[in-house]
């Protein structure tokens, strides 16, 4: 946390009635929850297969995140996994199919559960800023 850059993403009061929003910082899609603890920020591609987080919606009593696409919870406040590849029915025998005929698929149905990363969040002047960690 050496060389933190700074970017406005939105007016804080836009998040009264959207409390879910999508910005982009530099070419990355960050995705931006207010809850009763504050800001939150988290990259918007989920660690499985990169695929939007944003389309899956919040759980503000949970505290995560949804991926719609492989049934994965993440909590948006710490990344942290809270159910991975939890698919059930149909979709799971799908999976499992495609499994058996594509290497591909069986490895990323074999990928071990992976935090979704997370930002440090900042209001000035009205303003939500998104903190990135540039590195040394």
């Amino acid at each position: 946390m050496n060389n933190i850059e700074w970017t406005r993403v939105a007016e804080a009061a836009s998040f009264e009635d959207k409390p879910e929003q999508l910005v982009k910082v530099k070419r990355d899609d960050i995705f931006v929850v207010k809850d009763d603890d504050g800001f939150h920020a988290i990259n918007n591609r989920c660690p499985h297969l990169g695929l939007a987080l944003n389309l899956g919606g919040c759980n503000m009593q949970n505290k995560t995140v949804h991926c719609k696409f492989h049934s994965s919870d993440f909590s948006y406040q710490t990344g942290e996994v809270k159910e991975w590849l939890n698919v059930k029915g149909f979709e799971k025998i799908m999976m499992w199919l495609f499994s058996k005929f594509d290497a591909d698929a069986k490895k990323m149905m074999e990928m071990p559960p992976t935090p979704v990363e997370t930002f440090m969040t900042k209001v000035e002047d009205g303003h939500v800023y998104v903190g990135i960690d540039m590195g040394a």
